[in-house]
Order: structure tokens, then sequence, then C-alpha cells
């Protein structure tokens, strides 16, 4: 679109800036041809350069009268806008002005083309290619901040903390743009040790914030892209396809007292006792057949309860695996008996032994916190505090989310602490502590973990993907440059490649001090099946054996309570029988005492 306008008075000159970042929130390409008094564009200018104005898919086109732009116009152009002046020199003829790029960033208004109503225009395209001055930089130099944050940026400090070393995965990156377009990098350590989140009540924090004020050029190092971002700086081509994960401590072994009756969980119960009941009178119901059968007669109300009782304690005899006598010819109930016989002692006997076995052998854990909703219910329930690193994309996906994620954060800000401001403070804390769990980026994570040993950490399953991308200003003109070169290393597994190398370096320093494999971290749900390394055996200990006493106690308890609830229902049954005879022998000798009466009255 073209749009043209007219400005005479200041309220016109409000409506252009009102319109301007209308189209800058749609992100469609725009052209502003601008028409006014040479103060006034001037005024124009400087307010374009103060609101920050500027996006690659805007061109600034003014109108002169005869004269070439002034030297005020000049100086308020920056190399990120796109200006383009039209000088009406006489009739029927136009000089073409524009804010042409130079590698060295020093932009410059310089005559680039004209047109005459007779030859058109002089030189085809009308403007430059962008892209072709910024094939190479010729040695100019950028100002880059970096935070240690491995494995993208390792940084060291020297007493006074100025930086000595900087390496890294995003540091190689960089060094293979910087060969192929030419420029040479500064690093610097900024004040602000954060990337920085979205721009809040007119500011922005971290980094970020410093690449919004145009106060340096580009960051690379873990910069995840997220739309509260992209309104503050360009993003380029993706460096890294990440995923969004939350770290919590391995889930620590079960006791190991407890074992043989672990299997007793309650949802194996309710079909046991369910079969239990059932067994009792499917027996007492072949063998009722079988004796009214044999006899040809009906049994008597009495000698049936008999039988279902006889019925109930064999079945549970057999479920008890106590030896017992069946006396019958019935091959109906033969066959019914067997068959408990064989559940009792192949499905039940044998099912936990096999579980107990296996227990013994490998050790239970207890059940890791793998998704979103398990942390949830772990955060409100058990305690556990969720921590996210300052200003980082899982700050702001935390904080701006909705629904589970709003829920979440709701709990986080009742935590005495819940921001820290490095990933590398946080992962200790869940090291050393099971009731806290990080939440970021999963590359960084995995990489972390086996720096510090991985046997201490399990990984969540992944929430969402997130993608990595370096930074740049707003209208940055030579984005497209740092796109083709990440495209070429992409395409090429360059990309791909310069990572594994910070793996395999891992991998030689841990073999190199301390002789060990590096160890894999438990992610998602296979922690459960990857519950003890086969490499690494454990001793036995006596809290095994512990259990069988337990068990045996626990059975004693049983029995002793048994006893006594058969105590007290006998002491109940011989107090009604004496109550009983009491009444008895109380109403036998009412009933002499009024015989006695009535002789002595008819005497």
């Amino acid at each position: 679109m073209t749009t043209i306008h007219k400005l005479e008075d200041d309220d016109k000159k409000s409506k252009l800036q009102v319109d301007i970042k209308k189209h800058m929130t749609s992100h469609k390409r725009v052209v502003y041809l601008i028409i006014g008094r040479k103060k006034t564009l001037e005024n124009v200018m400087n307010m374009i350069k103060k609101e920050d104005l500027i996006q690659r898919n805007i061109l600034y086109i003014f109108l002169w009268n005869k004269f070439p732009p002034s030297r005020n116009f000049s100086a308020a152009i920056i190399e990120a806008v796109q200006v383009c002046v039209f000088v009406k020199t006489r009739a029927g003829n136009f000089n073409f002005y524009y804010n042409r790029k130079f590698p060295n960033g020093k932009g410059k208004l310089e005559l680039v083309n004209w047109w005459s109503q007779r030859d058109k225009l002089f030189v085809h395209p009308l403007l430059p290619q962008t892209e072709d001055v910024y094939r190479d930089f010729h040695k100019r130099r950028f100002k880059i901040p970096v935070v240690n944050k491995p494995p993208w940026y390792f940084v060291s400090y020297s007493d006074n903390n100025v930086i000595q070393s900087v390496r890294g995965r995003d540091k190689k990156l960089l060094d293979l743009i910087s060969q192929k377009l030419n420029f040479k990098l500064v690093h610097f350590d900024p004040p602000d040790h954060s990337q920085g989140s979205a721009i809040v009540n007119g500011s922005m924090q971290g980094v970020l914030g410093t690449i919004w004020k145009r106060e340096v050029e580009m960051f690379i190092g873990d910069l995840t892209v997220t739309y509260e971002r992209s309104q503050a700086v360009d993003f380029t081509f993706p460096t890294l396809v990440d995923n969004e994960v939350f770290l919590t401590h391995a889930p620590g072994y079960l006791s190991e007292a407890v074992a043989l009756i672990r299997p007793f969980h309650w949802k194996v119960w309710p079909p046991v006792i369910v079969t239990f009941l059932v067994s009792g009178p499917v027996l007492f119901f072949f063998m009722r057949n079988a004796r009214v059968g044999k006899r040809k007669e009906r049994i008597v109300k009495k000698d049936r309860g008999k039988l279902l009782c006889d019925c109930i304690w064999l079945t549970s005899a057999i479920f008890l695996k106590q030896s017992c006598l069946v006396r019958t010819n019935s091959t109906q109930v033969r066959f019914v008996v067997l068959t408990l016989y064989l559940g009792a002692t192949y499905v039940i006997g044998d099912m936990y032994s096999a579980n107990l076995t296996s227990m013994l052998a490998r050790p239970a854990r207890e059940t890791p916190i793998s998704s979103l909703e398990q942390l949830a219910g772990a955060m409100e329930k058990k305690g556990i505090q969720l921590l996210a690193e300052l200003h980082s994309a899982s700050h702001g996906n935390l904080e701006n989310g909705t629904g589970l994620y709003r829920r979440i954060w709701n709990t986080m800000k009742r935590q005495p602490k819940y921001l820290i401001t490095t990933a590398e403070r946080g992962i200790e804390l869940v090291k050393d502590n099971k009731h806290f769990a990080l939440i970021g980026g999963r590359e960084t994570f995995y990489y972390n973990t086996r720096r510090y040993g991985a046997h201490f950490f399990h990984l969540s399953e992944k929430l969402h993907t997130r993608y990595s991308a370096i930074a740049l200003q707003v209208g940055c003109p030579f984005i497209q440059n740092f796109n083709r070169v990440l495209m070429q290393l992409f395409e090429a597994g360059i990309l791909a490649k310069i990572t594994e190398d910070e793996y395999q370096k891992l991998i030689e320093d841990k073999n190199a001090n301390d002789n060990k494999k590096v160890e894999t971290v438990a992610e998602g749900r296979k922690a459960k099946e990857e519950e003890q390394d086969g490499s690494q055996p454990r001793a036995m200990s006596m809290d095994t054996l512990s259990g069988a006493f337990l068990v045996l106690f626990i059975g004693y308890c049983a029995s002793a309570l048994l006893l006594l609830m058969e105590i007290a229902y006998f002491k109940s049954k011989r107090k009604k029988i004496q109550s009983i005879v009491e009444r008895g022998r109380n109403g036998r000798a009412n009933s002499r005492a009024m015989i006695h009466t009535k002789y002595n009255y008819c005497d």
C-alpha cells in the first residue's frame, strides 16, 4: 500500500504517527509519501527516530522542492530506517536521494537515481539492493553481549570481573558467520545478566533491552523466539529447535523394608475379596446339588446352613494354603475344588512371589513427575517449588500463560522464591533438594545434568517446541544476509555438528577427569522402566530381611486381634446365657411364691 500525507498542521502530524503505529502492528508492506514544508519534514524525521517507527517493511518517501535534503534532516537518519527523498529540480524532472547503506554502518543520503518525463528512470531498479551492500562488512566491529550459559556460552572472568575467555556452541556459530560476512566481534559483559522477556511500561530489561534501545547490534545465546520479544527485536532464521521441559530431582528408592507387602496394592484387594466371597457359595451350590441328587430329597434348613459354613471354611483353607479334606463323590465338586487350588497356588501365590522377586532384584523407585498436570498437583499437595530463570522465555510463558500455566504461576507466586538469576543456580538447587523443580530448555538441562551427574535429575516430557535465533535490531538491513548464511549452515548439517561437538567435548573432559562413562539422564516416562542401571549394582542390605519380620509382626497382630474379638464374643454370649438362666430361675421362684400364697389364702 501507498499512503499520501500532506502535512499542514500538527493534527495531521499526529494522525501520521497513529497511522504508522497501526501499520507496524500489522507488519504489512507500506510506503508513506509525505509532503510538507522543510521544517515540517525535519520534525517528522526526528519523530520517526525518537518514537522508533522503523521496520524493514516501511519505506518513507519525502517530497522536497528544488533543494536537496537539509543537514538537520540527514542527521536524524540512522542505518535501519528506509528513507527516500524525491527532489523536484524542474518541471518533469526528479532526483532520488536514498539512505544508502554502507558496510561500516554509517548511512548517508546520496543521489542514487533520477527520473525525467522523457527518458523515465535512469537506472533500474529504482533503489539499490541492500543484500548486495552487506555481502562483505569490510572488518566492521560488532559489540556482542555475552552471558555465561553452558553449553551456548562459557565465559570466564578475572578477579576484576573482566572477561578473560569466551567459548561455546553459539560462539562457534557466530565465528562462522563472521568469517563468511567478514566482520569482527567485540565481547563485553552486560550489566544485567538476563535475556529479557517483554516490553513492560515502556521499557525492557536484560540484554534484549539494550538491542531495543539500539545500543548494541545483536545477541545470541539460547534465545527463544516469543511473540513478546518479537515486538522489541527482529529474529533471524532459527539456530536451534529445542523443547521446553522441567527438571526435577531423580525419584528416590522406596523403602526395602516394606517390599514384601508392597504387592498388596489396594487395586489388588477388590478382585481377591470378591473371589473369596463368591467361592464359598459356588462350592455350596455344587455340594447341595450333589447331595440332593444322591438322596433324592430336600436338605433341611439346619443342614443347609451347616453345609454353607463348611464350604466357606473349606475355601478359606484353600486360599490360605492349609491342609483340608473334601469328602464327596461328585466330579463337579472335585473340579471346583481343583480350580480353587490352582487359582490360589498359581495365580495368587506365584504371581505374588514373582512380583516380590522382581522388586527385590530391582528396588522400586518413587513415581516421577513427568507431565505438567502432575507438576501442578505436586506443587499443591507435596510442596514442590517450581523455579524459572528471570526474564527468560519460560518466565514469560508462565507469567502470560492461561489455563494450566496460569494455575502454576499463581502457585509459584506463593513460594518464598520462584525466580533465579541463572539456570545453573537452579540446577544446583534441584540437585541438592528434591522439593525444587526448574523449567527451561531441554538442551540446556540435558547438557548441564550430564555435567553435574545425570543420576541426580529427571527430565519431564516435552511440553512444547521452541526455537532459538539471533536477535537483531528492529529494521536491521542485513538480516537477510544472516539468514542466508544460517540456512546454508543448517542445510549442510553444520549447526547440528557444532552442537554435537560440545557434547563430545564434555564426554572427553569427563573421561579425562574421572575415567567414568558419562551418564544419560532419565527422561519422561522412561524413569519407570529404567529404575536402575544394570552396570551399577547395589549391595544387599538387611532392610529387605526386616520386611519378613514386619509381615510376621502384622500377622501376629491380626491373630491377636481375632483372638480378642473371639474372646469378647464368647464372653458376651456367656453373659447372655447366664442372664437367660437367671431370668428362668427367678421366674420359677416367683411361680412357687404365688402358689404358696394361693394355698395360704384358701386355708
